[in-house]
């Protein structure tokens, strides 16, 4: 599952498998993205820009706290449980997933925002200064 943290200006990233599907569909030259909140039903679009693209997998970045949509800026202030679809695309600024410019479904999953980590390390401190005895 992909984990984001909302409203965060860290860059992020999101691992899918789209090259299962890219053999299906006609060429094309972006990837839209459509977040779907799941309690509320709010969609959030962007266009990934992509750091990997190869046979395995695919990595495209994320900043969560800007709603402009072009360039793989969101803006996901709502923690909580998401639906993900990513589309092949040939436009750099589309965000409708029934424009003429997108190819097709390549992908589409669960992704959960949280707003705090989900484990901490604890830092375990042994006292030096007791004598045990068996």
């Amino acid at each position: 599952m992909i984990h984001l943290n909302p409203n965060s200006a860290d860059e992020q990233f999101i691992y899918l498998t789209l090259a299962e599907m890219k053999k299906d569909f006609p060429a094309f030259t972006n990837y839209l993205i459509i977040l779907e909140n799941m309690a509320s039903t709010d969609n959030h679009a962007f266009i990934g820009d992509v750091e990997v693209d190869n046979a395995r997998y695919t990595k495209i970045s994320v900043y969560t706290n800007q709603p402009l949509g072009v360039s793989s800026r969101v803006l996901l202030t709502e923690t909580g449980l998401y639906t993900y679809k990513a589309y092949g695309q040939n436009s750099t600024n589309n965000l409708n997933p029934t424009d003429a410019s997108v190819v097709g479904l390549l992908e589409q999953g669960t992704l959960n925002v949280t707003g705090a980590i989900g484990y901490d390390i604890p830092d375990i401190t042994i006292p030096d200064n007791y004598i045990y005895y068996q």
